[in-house]
């Protein structure tokens, strides 16, 4: 691949993450935040915990669901230097994310669980926010959001990358051999 040609992948690739980010970085609706807050959460803890609880299911639906191997890279690339600039405004920004985004990978690396994936992300999300304890309500609704989160992060994803397609003859466990 010629020079040419590689700038020309590498700012298609590039655009097709800054259109998932989009997504990604949207900010939580006012009844989510409406509904922490209503849990005894302060504004802005609901509005980082919520948005820290995004971003993570958004790179885990690229790193797990996307098409090609770069895309969570692309995505995580992309995402390093607005979370850095947040982190400018506000010092301890930036290790809260470190330290949620490792309790978010935790969640998912747990093997053996009762409890779904979703579920496991919804009690990380609400830890963050203080509740280590949440009802069974608080629970549900957390839950929710990440699912309805993670459906709408695979939504744009399939719209920024596309959709994996075979002919109807070929089944995808012979794809690579």
């Amino acid at each position: 691949m010629g020079m040419w040609s590689e700038w020309r992948a590498s700012r298609e690739r590039r655009l097709r993450a800054e259109r998932y980010l989009g997504t990604v970085l949207r900010d939580p609706s006012p009844g989510d935040l409406q509904w922490l807050q209503a849990l005894g959460v302060t504004a802005e803890r609901a509005r980082r915990e919520l948005a820290f609880g995004r971003r993570a299911v958004g790179l885990i639906v690229a790193e797990r669901d996307a098409l090609d191997d770069r895309t969570a890279a692309d995505v995580a690339h992309l995402l390093t230097p607005i979370m850095a600039g947040e982190g400018r405004s506000d010092a301890a920004y930036g290790a809260e994310w470190a330290e949620r985004w490792r309790a978010y990978t935790a969640a998912l690396a747990v093997r053996g669980s009762t409890e779904s994936p979703a579920v496991r992300l919804a009690r990380v999300m609400l830890a963050g926010a203080g509740l280590t304890e949440p009802s069974a309500e608080a629970l549900q609704h957390a839950t929710r959001y990440v699912m309805d989160t993670r459906a709408a992060c695979n939504e744009s994803l399939r719209e920024a990358y596309g959709v994996a397609s075979l002919p109807e003859d070929v089944r995808p466990s012979t794809i690579g051999h």
